[in-house]
């Protein structure tokens, strides 16, 4: 009968084409990997490989044997996952960066840190938000949209079989240091803007913003494209450059940032809300951290 270190050693093999290499993959020698192979061989009356100068290659029954080889090596490892203590429960998320999420998670983790939970929480730019949760890597995302833009995404989602469930609006604001913004008029061209994502669907998308006199966004200079919410906030604090984002979902300290302009009109709003797989009910972790961020923004007036 065939033993499992012959199966493994096959498998190793069969996979680099080298006794040499496959020696590395198992941590022995390779006159031992060529002994084993040959004992499975006698074992089988069959010739399993083809010996050459170049390596090894399998022969018609070597291919074979490592179809059933496969399979054995994946129900071996499914019983040892089946020994395994039950996982904890997991809570996967995904968000535009935001210090207002980022507080809103810190407030959740800190509520319900005696709960058996695990938690993977990733920033991301609109596309790999809706691609993490397509590919089910996360339970949810969370991102905001510009309002004229909400028909178009909402389409894009339906075609990836995602939905996107509307949780609040709020209006784009052009902020700027402390002791900045009242420094009288100024002219969108001569704007230095750090910004996070020029992506698609997300507010970093100027092409329909315009100010009261007729000015587009994207007439200003974006000199830094960063998704570190860290450093967005950091180099608004040095007074120099200034950042387009949502009214309510920065949670900028107002100690170093005020509010420069606001975009007027209903259009030049941002929608935020949860991006979630089509006709799939959220898991009892997801249901709650989502009805906590609805309480969290209902709290804060959002």
């Amino acid at each position: 009968m065939l033993n499992i270190k012959q199966i493994q050693y096959f498998a190793a093999c069969a996979k680099t084409g080298s006794f040499s290499q496959a020696a590395e993959l198992l941590f022995t020698t390779q006159s031992n990997v060529s002994k084993v192979i040959r004992s499975m061989e006698d074992d089988m009356r069959t010739q399993l490989f083809v010996r050459h100068a170049k390596g090894i290659e399998l022969t018609l029954e070597g291919e074979r044997a490592y179809i059933h080889v496969q399979r054995i090596l994946e129900n071996i490892d499914e019983l040892e996952m089946q020994a395994q203590p039950l996982a904890k429960s997991n809570l996967c998320v995904c968000f535009h960066p935001s210090s207002w999420f980022a507080d809103t998670f810190v407030t959740y983790y800190e509520a319900h840190k005696c709960d058996d939970l695990h938690y993977q929480v990733y920033a991301a730019d609109t596309h790999e938000i809706i691609k993490r949760v397509k590919a089910r890597q996360d339970d949810m995302g969370f991102a905001y949209v510009m309002q004229n833009q909400l028909a178009a995404f909402q389409y894009f989602l339906s075609r990836n079989y995602l939905e996107f469930e509307l949780l609040t609006e709020t209006e784009v604001n052009i902020y700027t240091g402390k002791g900045k913004a009242d420094e009288g008029d100024f002219n969108m061209s001569q704007l230095r803007l750090i910004q996070r994502f020029p992506d698609e669907f997300s507010p970093d998308n100027y092409r329909n913003l315009v100010e009261e006199n007729g000015h587009s966004a994207v007439e200003a200079e974006t000199v830094v494209v960063t998704n570190s919410d860290y450093i967005v906030e950091r180099l608004l604090g040095s007074g120099e450059l200034c950042n387009i984002s949502g009214a309510d979902l920065s949670g900028r300290d107002p100690g170093y940032s005020s509010v420069k302009y606001t975009f007027p009109g209903e259009g030049q709003k941002l929608v935020y809300g949860c991006i979630c797989r089509r006709g799939e009910e959220l898991s009892e972790q997801g249901k709650d951290f989502l009805g906590f961020v609805k309480e969290r923004l209902q709290i804060s007036g959002k």
